[in-house]
């Protein structure tokens, strides 16, 4: 546990400030592109995230969980074997997608509803040989547990993309047309991040040795990447069915549409993965610590450590949820200037709790090797998030992605917890604390919501600010009290 905490405490030192850079440059390119360019790259990226998830979604969590198994066991021989067999499936699929995409452009463009995310899309393309070695290589740092270099990578990814999105938005010397200047900065960032982590690779004794062990890394990592797959598939095809519905059912524009789903994804969304952000390098921690305890048979602590990631997973995002729902306007007035998104914000908080929790169930469960039942949860999850919203967004428009995605992510928790107690050993205790603590976080909205709209003439950081501390000692109180968070729990990580 001693190791679990100082690691949890580096990587989430640098994932803080990194999710911090980049919340303050979504702010940024929000305002510098506006709602409409936005969505245009929420549309193109989701379509490049499926064909980056076909090739090499599940390698990275199975090279970490081997790698670790491996180094709890004393056998550390197969690393270099496994890291060579992860680059080569990962970045040959990588190079037969990316050729399929130049060779078949009328397919492509019959994609897009709107035919401005075309050069998008061809300008970002690189990014799929990028991610593979980027995803690759930080897996193996992972299961080693080397978490400078695998926490550092990705605090460079974002300075080094911040950096050339300004040069090339703002137009300081370099611009490009067809709105592809962020495009070429994600591009950019990406390359420097690769360079830096082959070096780190071979500085650390990594080697190119003969791909071994095949069949287990596939048997693996197979779940894993047709779950991604489907859950990406399913994601790509709201983005690029939800504007067109906009338009058919709702009487919107083209221009309109994509502006709406701007706002949904890319405005509204990176606001609720904050506490997932902030509660992933957790998960990251946790990936390799569960798997050598599961290869030594130490059931005990498995359940202890789980216990412990899951009531820190829903205090962090309560949190979040009482402040996004009682103030959403007001911040989506400061941050982005932009009323209607805070709006949305306030609604889709509501699946803040449930989308966080199952971040890290799904990372316990994976952790045991219990990626077929992730697979199946994910998938089914996906499938009604994608029924619901084609069947409600007729009379709730833009809303019904959120209502759809809160009811897909409420389910799967149910699934997933009840897993958890079967293979983690979970105590039963621990789910009846977060179900307390989802409703005292219910009631606290809503009564911070009356104390938001009475302050609604002033200058939006006023109610955020008063809302923000007040909902801060609620819920310490109430973790406190409750007995969600002991003292005893407290003094331990005090002391370690």
């Amino acid at each position: 546990m001693k190791r679990v905490v100082k690691a949890f405490a580096l990587v989430t030192a640098v994932s803080v400030a990194t999710r911090l850079m980049s919340f303050f440059f979504k702010i940024y390119l929000s305002r510098e592109l506006g709602a409409e360019v936005l969505g245009l790259y929420q549309i193109a990226l989701s379509v490049l995230s499926l064909m980056s998830c076909i090739g090499s979604s599940g390698l990275p969590v199975t090279l970490s969980r081997l790698s670790a198994e491996n180094k709890a066991l004393g056998d550390t021989r197969r690393s270099d074997s496994l890291t060579s067999l992860c680059l080569l499936i990962s970045s040959g699929a990588a190079l037969a997608l990316t050729l399929a995409a130049l060779a078949f452009p009328d397919a492509i463009s019959a994609i897009f509803s709107d035919r401005r995310c075309v050069p998008v899309f061809y300008a970002c393309l690189p990014l799929l040989a990028t991610t593979s070695i980027y995803a690759t290589l930080r897996g193996r740092f992972w299961g080693e547990r080397n978490y400078a270099v695998f926490a550092a990578t990705e605090l460079l990814d974002e300075i080094s993309k911040i950096i050339l999105s300004v040069l090339f938005i703002s137009g300081l010397g370099i611009a490009f047309a067809d709105n592809s200047a962020y495009a070429y900065a994600l591009v950019g960032g990406d390359v420097v991040v690769v360079a830096v982590l082959v070096v780190c690779y071979f500085a650390a004794g990594g080697k190119i040795a003969k791909p071994h062990g095949a069949r287990k890394v596939l048997a693996s990592a197979a779940p894993l990447t047709a779950a991604r797959v489907v859950g990406s598939g399913i994601g790509t095809l709201n983005s690029l069915l939800l504007p067109a519905l906009l338009v058919s059912l709702c009487g919107l524009t083209a221009a309109q549409a994509t502006a709406e789903f701007g706002r949904a994804s890319g405005m509204v969304m990176p606001l609720l993965f904050i506490p997932s952000s902030l509660t992933g390098s957790l998960a990251v921690v946790m990936i390799p610590e569960l798997a050598s305890m599961s290869a030594t048979g130490n059931n005990a602590e498995i359940a202890r450590t789980s216990a412990m990631a899951v009531k820190f997973a829903a205090c962090v995002s309560a949190f979040f949820f009482v402040v996004f729902c009682a103030c959403g306007e007001q911040i989506g007035n400061l941050l982005y200037d932009d009323a209607t998104a805070g709006k949305y914000l306030s609604v889709a908080s509501a699946a803040m709790i449930p989308m966080c929790l199952n971040g890290i169930c799904t990372s316990v469960l994976n952790s045991l090797g219990k990626e077929s039942l992730t697979f199946a949860t994910g998938t089914a999850s996906s499938l009604l998030l994608a029924a619901l919203m084609a069947a409600l967004v007729s009379s709730c428009g833009i809303y019904a992605y959120f209502i759809a995605m809160l009811a897909a992510q409420t389910l799967s928790l149910g699934a997933y917890l009840l897993f958890m107690h079967k293979y983690s050993h979970l105590p039963s205790e621990t789910t009846i604390q977060l179900a307390a603590l989802i409703l005292f976080a219910a009631i606290t909205a809503f009564a911070l919501s009356q104390l938001s709209s009475l302050m609604s003439r002033l200058h939006p950081l006023v109610p955020i600010a008063v809302t923000g501390v007040v909902a801060l000692i609620f819920c310490a109180l109430y973790i406190v009290l409750s007995g969600t968070i002991t003292r005893r729990d407290v003094a331990a990580l005090l002391r370690k």
